[in-house]
């Protein structure tokens, strides 16, 4: 079994189980914050990434890092160590908080655009979004200057591309294959 598979194993079951136990909230609030703290320290994640340092040493460190806890949380990061898994720590964190979103209803949707937009159009955008989907929107925006202007839209598996770019990029195709199209018409006129 890849990481992959092995990551939507673990994040389905501590989901799973923080659902039964109606602790998904604490349980999502400390995986993403344990996932925060490996992210923030090189230490902790070799550790956490390293093969040549037991099970019992790892467990130790988090008991100290996760005092207080969520049970289910905990018992989670634990297994990941016994199972030789705890270098899936982050990869399990995001897997673990989609799926919370999928439980909410709610869709991610990345905007791209070549400027910060402004708080009225992201509203605009989410609420056409929602009512399209009939999910929540959670918007997540960034701006790379290369695509010129227009927006670039991402939820699941699909992409909207209204960029500038792109439209450049398919006027130039259409007038090389036009361009194309003259000369094969030229040739055959002679």
């Amino acid at each position: 079994m890849g990481e992959e598979q092995i990551t939507n194993v673990y994040a389905r079951a501590l989901f799973e189980a923080a659902r039964d136990a109606g602790t998904l909230e604490a349980t999502g609030a400390d995986l993403a914050r344990f996932a925060e703290a490996m992210r923030a320290s090189s230490e902790l994640t070799a550790v956490m990434h390293n093969p040549k340092i037991d099970s019992t040493t790892k467990k130790k460190i988090v008991d100290e890092l996760t005092e207080g806890a969520d049970r289910i949380f905990v018992n989670g990061l634990n297994l990941l160590i016994d199972k030789l898994h705890a270098d899936l720590v982050l990869e399990l964190n995001d897997r673990f908080q989609e799926l919370v979103k999928q439980e909410q209803g709610i869709v991610e949707v990345e905007i791209t655009s070549a400027v910060e937009l402004e708080e009225e159009t992201k509203a605009k955008i989410r609420e056409r979004i929602e009512h399209a989907t009939r999910k929540k929107v959670e918007l997540k925006e960034s701006v790379e200057d290369d695509i010129i202007g227009g927006l670039v839209l991402r939820f699941g598996d699909v992409i909207v591309d209204g960029s500038l770019k792109a439209r450049l990029e398919q006027l130039r195709s259409r007038l090389a294959q036009a361009n194309l199209g003259s000369e094969d018409s030229f040739e055959t006129a002679s």
